[in-house]
């Protein structure tokens, strides 16, 4: 496919249209992207300030952690955690470390290759507008909102009395993180036709990511320079050793895979990839042929990313549960920090936390994934079939399902491979979090069913239960809030006992939603 070589005003007027229209149709998410961080982040640094007030109980939280290789596991290493804002950069580092890189991820696949899949480009390219037009007008819009982000940090920072200087290395810092990863989208979006499979690379690489950058930090070695997410820590804004150079690191890297994908942008066909797509069979196989069968081939790839995503992330933390021992046994204060029970216990249980929350990625996506069979055209002439609508969107959250309880189990299991035996019934604790997880997929089905154009709410949800699961405790939360996350619910374990009611309670729930979803399915218009 050749086209025609369009005049500068040309090009400037195709750009700034196609940029009207992602900004008029997908307004939304880069709203609730910013204003959620953002308001994330404010709760976070005022809860800090009211816990940490004076100078002693700053320091106080500096010499519990700065030796607390659990800390630097899961949220980095704490630089300047005797001053406000480095107390609040490792309590955020989590969040940061994983809905930062998620944001410029998605953002970029939404406007661009999800666009692409759909023939909404073609459509767009009749009119005028260039093939790299998408592309460049979606990182303008995803690095803008990521910059409102980190300015937004920045100011809740200096409206607190940290220095600018600092808010301002900090703020940048998380743009260009950001930036990185809004970068990768665009440089795999060349190389792979289908939306999912880009997502589900780029989830991949973050969280490879955040496996090299825990091995780093715990073990102080080399890995961590190969995650971009070391390279925003290790701009140390609230220590008087700031680094600019890792920011330069962070912007260049985006410059690069932003300026790789939009070049290559013009040498492969509208629709297809670098990578080619392998020729199908001429006939669809015996298991294709079936509603099952064919949910099962859709669901697959990003399902595979996220089981071999959590299995990594618990392999790498289950080894250094050697290291969580021996910093016990040097520092007996930090099994306060780690919560009730054996300090090894509690560490186990904020890994098992972050693996329960990777399976309810898993299953956002694969809602996210049946929606775009219905907003691309495909569902219509599949129920046009005898096939019952029911059928289908059984076939879709159970397979979504059976990859989210694959992902908690098989990371469950990866952590206690590596574990050596310094924690008990690991396995047993993640059986124990499908109850929760099944709450979830009952709400993806009842979204699917009945409400399709809010099948968002499940990356709310995810968001939702990870915060309370990182913060929670830290904002002093009221009961009620807590109790909203069914994460929470199940309890802290291996540390707390499971409670068979509970286990119940959350079952009926999700069987509950599930069941409203499949009614309203039933009653409602296809496409929506």
């Amino acid at each position: 496919m050749s086209a025609a070589v369009a005049s500068p005003r040309a090009a400037t007027g195709g750009l700034a249209a196609i940029t009207r229209i992602q900004l008029r149709t997908g307004w939304i998410p880069l709203v609730v992207w910013t204003l959620a961080l953002i308001g994330v982040y404010l709760a976070t640094v005022a809860a800090v300030d009211g816990l940490y007030g004076t100078p002693e109980q700053l320091q106080g939280y500096d010499d519990t952690v700065a030796s607390d290789p659990a800390m630097a596991a899961i949220n980095g290493t704490p630089y300047g955690a005797d001053t406000l804002g480095g107390v609040v950069s490792n309590e955020f580092g989590f969040i940061s470390g994983i809905a930062i890189p998620l944001m410029g991820l998605l953002l970029v696949v939404r406007q661009t290759r999800a666009q692409e899949e759909r023939g909404m480009l073609e459509l767009l390219r009749s009119r005028g507008v260039g093939a790299r037009d998408p592309w460049i007008a979606a990182v303008l819009t995803t690095v803008c909102a990521l910059v409102v982000v980190g300015a937004g940090f920045a100011t809740v920072l200096i409206a607190y009395g940290e220095p600018a200087d600092a808010a301002m290395l900090y703020g940048g810092s998380i743009a260009a993180l950001g930036a990185v990863f809004a970068g990768f989208a665009t440089f795999a979006g060349q190389l792979l036709r289908r939306a999912g499979a880009v997502t589900g690379l780029g989830i991949l690489v973050l969280g490879l990511s955040y496996a090299a950058r825990a091995v780093g930090d715990v073990r102080e070695n080399g890995w961590k320079w190969l995650s971009p997410l070391a390279w925003q820590q290790e701009t140390r804004p609230f220590t008087d050793d700031q680094r600019l150079w890792p920011l330069a690191l962070a912007i260049g890297v985006a410059a690069v895979l932003i300026l790789a994908g939009i070049s290559l942008v013009g040498r492969r066909d509208l629709g297809a990839a670098l990578v080619p797509s392998r020729p199908g069979p001429a006939r669809a196989g015996r298991i294709t042929r079936s509603t099952w069968g064919l949910a099962l081939r859709l669901q697959t790839p990003a399902g595979l990313a996220w089981i071999a995503g959590a299995f990594a992330v618990g392999a790498v933390f289950g080894a250094f549960t050697d290291d969580i021992a021996d910093a016990i046994a040097a520092n007996p204060a930090l099994a306060a920090v780690m919560g009730d029970g054996e300090a090894t216990e509690g560490y186990v249980a904020i890994t098992l936390a972050i693996i329960v929350v990777m399976a309810i990625g898993c299953l956002g996506q694969g809602v996210g994934r049946a929606r775009d069979e219905e907003t691309s055209g495909t569902l219509e002439p599949t129920l046009a079939r005898a096939i019952a609508r029911a059928s289908w969107l059984g076939a879709h959250a159970a397979w979504s399902a059976v990859f989210a309880a694959a992902t908690l189990l098989i990371g469950a299991a990866g952590l206690g491979l590596t574990a050596n035996g310094e924690v008990d019934g690991i396995l047993a604790a993640a059986v124990a979090y499908l109850p929760a997880v099944a709450v979830v997929v009952g709400l993806g089905v009842l979204l699917l069913g009945a409400f399709p154009r809010a099948t968002w709410g499940v990356w709310i949800a995810l968001g939702y239960i990870a915060f309370v699961a990182v913060l929670g405790n830290t904002l002093d939360l009221p009961d009620w809030a807590l109790d909203l996350s069914p994460v929470h619910l199940v309890g802290n374990l291996p540390v707390d006992d499971v409670v068979p009611a509970t286990q119940w309670l959350l079952g009926g729930i999700g069987a509950a939603l599930a069941l409203t979803g499949f009614i309203g399915m039933r009653r409602r218009d296809v496409p929506r």
